[in-house]
């Protein structure tokens, strides 16, 4: 199962770097390469493959409550 990134997560630290008045700017550059480097590795990670009707099935299958079978596939494909 492929691990989707947490675009909002980077987004906000990209903002938050961008927005920051360097003190040290050494440091305040290593972050910046350190969370644009994260930002094209993300980039560039496909997007999950929406569920088959068979994966769907078989998920229903294993969780029978439409709650437990809504948070599984949400955790398992995301949250798009």
């Amino acid at each position: 199962m492929t691990t989707i990134p947490d675009f909002r997560a980077l987004c906000a630290e990209l903002v938050e770097l961008d927005q920051t008045a360097p003190r040290d700017f050494s440091k305040w550059k290593r972050s910046w390469i350190a969370a644009t480097t994260r930002a094209q590795a993300a980039l560039a990670t496909s997007p999950p493959e929406p569920p088959t009707d068979e994966e769907l099935i078989n998920l229903w299958i294993q969780w029978q409550d439409v709650l437990s079978f809504a948070r599984a596939a949400l955790e398992r494909w995301g949250r798009a």
